[in-house]
């Protein structure tokens, strides 16, 4: 990338990375850092190289791990939970439009929510 002056990294990260829950603050600490790390490359690498730095932060992806969670108390929270979830395949398109972009276009950070109809 650094040779041919272009490229892009892409960067997941979670709305964890711009919001602490109650409990989650060694796993947001790390997505801080995933947003900071990607936001250091978008200034080092972006300006100077014209290499394109951006981060997905979705929340909660609906990928199964709530049924297999074996305390019956946890399961039932991690479904809860899991019902607003996002599909894979709304991430995937987000990956996409993020790469999809002009060279003169850079997306930085797509913050992924689940849509309801009830909210």
């Amino acid at each position: 990338m650094l040779r041919q002056k272009s490229g892009h990294i892409l960067n997941m990260d979670s709305v964890a990375g711009h919001q602490v829950g109650d409990g989650a603050g060694v796993y947001s600490a790390t997505k801080f850092f995933v947003q900071a790390m990607t936001e250091s490359m978008r200034r080092e690498l972006g300006v100077h190289q014209g290499i394109k730095a951006s981060t997905i932060s979705p929340g909660v992806i609906d990928t199964g791990w709530a049924d297999k969670v074996t305390d019956p108390a946890g399961r039932k929270a991690a479904q809860e939970l899991n019902a607003l979830a996002i599909s894979p395949e709304a991430i995937a398109d987000a990956v996409v439009h993020a790469l999809d972009q002009p060279a003169d276009v850079t997306v930085n950070d797509l913050v992924i929510s689940p849509t309801r109809q009830n909210w």
